[in-house]
C-alpha cells in the first residue's frame, strides 16, 4: 500500500530540515514492512522558486500553484496528484513520529475506518507538552458529530489523521474557501455528515507547534474561515439546515464570549444557554481547558 503526505508549502524555508528529516525516516520504516510513501509539497509562494530535495528514491515531488491560492486550495492541488490509497495532510511546521505512518496503516487496516486519529502532542510556547485527548471520554468524542456542532473541532491537526483517500467528499475538494483557518473542520463535518467512520488510535504520534504563524492559535481568523464554508454547506444535500443552524450559533456564541468582559460574557452565555451548559459539560468531562476556544 502507498501513503501520499500532502504538504502545503508557504515561505518554510525554516521547517524543511525538520520535515525532510521526518519524511525520510518514514519513508524507510514503511520500506522495511512493503509499503510506499509518496510526499507532495505544494509551494504556495510560487515567486519563490522550491525543489525537491536529492533522493535515492524520489519519493519526495514539489508542484507550485499559479500564484498564491490558500492551504485548501493546495491541499486539493496536492491530492489530484496523489497516487496513494491513503492520504495524510501534515502543515509544513508540524512533525510526525518517524514510525507514525506505519503505525496508522497498520491501525486503519485493522479497524477498517475512513479515518485513523492518533493523540497529539501539544507543545507550549514555554517547550512544556501535553496531550490533546486526555481521558477515555474526550477520545469517545472524536468521531461524533453533535460535539462538533456544538462544541467545536474535536481533531487540532490533520497531521494526526491518516484518511482513505476515497473516502474524501467531492464536496469538499470542489468548493475551495477563500480564508485559510478552517478547511480541516470543513472536511471533519462532511465526513461526519456522511457516516464516515472515525477511529482513535491511543498513541501520540504527532507534535503541534504553537507558533507566531499558526492559524489554529488564531480562533478570530479561524472563525472567519467557518463562517466561509457555513455559506458553502448550504449548498450541500446531505448536510442538515439544522445542522448549519446549530454550527452557525456555536461559532457566533464563542465569537461574542471571547470579545466581552464579564457581563458581556453572562448575557450571551444566558442568551445561548444550552450551549453554555454543554461546554461547561465539555470543559469538566474532558479535562481540557479549551472548551470555549474550540482548540
Amino acid at each position: 500500500m502507498k501513503i501520499s503526505v500532502i504538504t502545503p508549502y508557504y515561505q518554510g524555508d525554516k521547517y524543511m530540515d525538520a520535515y525532510v528529516d521526518s519524511m525520510l525516516k518514514n519513508q524507510q520504516s514503511l520500506k522495511a514492512v512493503g509499503h510506499e510513501l509518496e510526499v507532495i509539497l505544494v509551494n504556495d509562494s510560487p515567486w519563490k522558486k522550491l525543489e525537491a530535495p536529492q533522493q535515492e528514491e524520489q519519493f519526495l515531488k514539489v508542484i507550485t500553484n499559479p500564484e498564491n491560492k490558500g492551504i485548501h486550495y493546495s491541499r486539493v492541488s496536492g491530492l489530484k496528484e496523489a497516487t496513494g490509497e491513503y492520504i495524510m495532510f501534515l502543515d509544513q511546521d508540524d512533525i510526525i513520529e518517524k514510525d507514525a505512518l506505519v503505525k496508522l496503516l497498520k491501525a486503519i487496516t485493522k479497524s477498517q475506518a475512513d479515518i485513523e486519529v492518533a493523540n497529539a502532542s501539544l507543545e507550549q510556547s514555554d517547550g512544556t507538552k501535553l496531550l490533546w485527548y486526555r481521558n477515555a471520554y474526550h477520545k469517545s468524542l472524536v468521531g461524533d458529530l453533535t460535539t462538533y456542532l456544538r462544541i467545536g473541532i474535536q481533531i487540532i491537526s490533520p497531521g494526526q489523521c491518516l484518511i482513505k483517500k476515497d473516502a474524501i467528499p467531492e464536496f469538499w475538494t470542489s468548493h475551495i474557501m477563500s480564508k485559510n483557518g478552517a478547511d480541516d473542520y470543513f472536511l471533519w463535518l462532511l465526513l461526519l455528515a456522511k457516516k464516515a467512520v472515525f477511529h482513535y488510535h491511543d498513541e501520540a504520534l504527532y507534535t503541534h507547534k504553537y507558533t507566531a504563524a499558526n492559524l489554529s492559535a488564531d480562533t478570530t481568523v479561524t472563525d472567519e474561515s467557518v463562517y466561509d464554508f457555513i455559506d458553502m454547506l448550504n449548498d450541500c444535500d446531505y448536510f442538515t439546515q439544522e445542522d448549519i443552524f446549530t454550527l452557525h450559533e456555536m461559532i457566533s456564541y464563542k465569537n461574542q464570549f471571547r470579545a466581552s468582559g464579564t457581563f458581556g460574557k453572562i448575557t450571551c452565555s444566558l442568551a445561548n444557554l444550552g450551549l453554555f451548559i454543554d461546554n461547561l459539560k465539555f470543559k469538566k468531562k474532558t479535562g481540557t481547558g479549551y472548551g470555549f476556544n474550540r482548540q
